[in-house]
C-alpha cells in the first residue's frame, strides 16, 4: 500500500468524524497503480466533505504541487434542505492541519451550494478523483455529476458516495437520471456503499485492473454495463 495511505490508515483515519471504513483504502490504492500506469498526476476534489475523513484518504497520493478542493456547505446550514451531512470547517481544517501530508496547503477550501456554481470554476484544472457526497436530491447529484464530468481529468475516477443507501434514494435516481441522458462518464464498480465513474475510453482499462485484482466479489450489471462488485 502507498505509505501516505497506509500512515492515514494506522494514524488518523478513525479519529475524523465520518462514514467510510478500511476497506476504501486498499480500493483507493488499486486504483492509484491503475492511475500510475497512466501516468496521471493531478488533484482531487471533494463536494461534502463533511470532517475530511474520505477527503484526506485521497489527498495523501498528491503531490503539494497538485491543487486539490474542498467544497461542503459548512456555515450555511439553512441551505443543507435535505439534512445530508453536517459540514464544520473548523473540524475540517483542524484534520487537515493534524492527518493532511501536505496540512491542508495544496487544498483551496470553498464554502457554497455546488448547484450555484459555474463549470467554468476550474477551468484550467483537472482532477484525478472527484467525490460527490454533497447533497443527496436527484437534483444535486445530477448537478454534481454534470460539474465532475467537467472537472475530471480524462484518466481520472467519480466516485458517488451513497448509491445504495435506502435512506438516501435521491443519490440512485439523480446517477439513473445522469446515466441514461448525459453519458459522459460510465460506471466500472461499484462497492462499500460507492459507485466508481471513468470517462467511456478509460473505462476498459479500470475494469480489467480491477476484475482482476482480489478486491473483486462477482460481476454485475447496471443498465446493461458490466460492473465490478468490490
Amino acid at each position: 500500500m502507498n505509505p501516505h495511505l497506509r500512515k492515514y490508515m494506522d494514524a488518523g483515519f478513525d479519529s475524523v468524524e465520518g462514514w467510510c471504513d478500511h476497506r476504501l483504502f486498499h480500493i483507493i490504492d488499486k486504483l492509484n497503480d491503475v492511475q500510475g500506469g497512466l501516468r496521471t498526476r493531478a488533484g482531487v476534489l471533494e463536494i461534502g466533505v463533511h470532517h475530511g475523513k474520505f477527503f484526506i484518504l485521497l489527498n495523501q497520493l498528491t503531490e503539494e504541487s497538485d491543487e486539490s478542493a474542498a467544497l461542503d456547505l459548512f456555515a450555511e446550514q439553512d441551505l443543507n434542505i435535505d439534512g445530508s451531512g453536517c459540514g464544520n470547517l473548523q473540524a475540517f481544517e483542524r484534520n487537515l492541519s493534524l492527518y493532511d501530508k501536505h496540512k491542508g496547503k495544496n487544498v483551496r477550501i470553498l464554502s457554497s451550494d455546488s448547484t450555484s456554481l459555474s463549470p467554468s470554476l476550474f477551468a484550467s484544472t483537472r482532477f484525478r478523483f472527484i467525490s460527490i457526497d454533497g447533497g443527496h436530491t436527484p437534483e444535486h447529484t445530477l448537478n454534481d455529476l454534470a460539474l465532475a464530468a467537467d472537472w475530471v481529468h480524462p484518466q481520472g475516477v467519480v466516485v458517488v458516495d451513497d448509491i445504495l443507501n435506502y435512506h438516501w434514494l435521491g443519490v440512485f435516481e439523480g446517477v439513473i437520471r445522469f446515466l441514461l441522458t448525459t453519458p459522459t462518464l460510465v460506471p466500472f464498480a461499484i462497492g462499500n456503499n460507492k459507485l466508481f465513474l471513468c470517462r467511456l475510453s478509460y473505462y476498459s482499462r479500470y475494469f480489467h485492473e480491477i476484475s482482476a485484482s482480489d478486491l473483486k466479489t462477482k460481476i454485475v450489471s447496471l443498465l446493461g454495463r458490466q460492473l465490478v462488485a468490490l
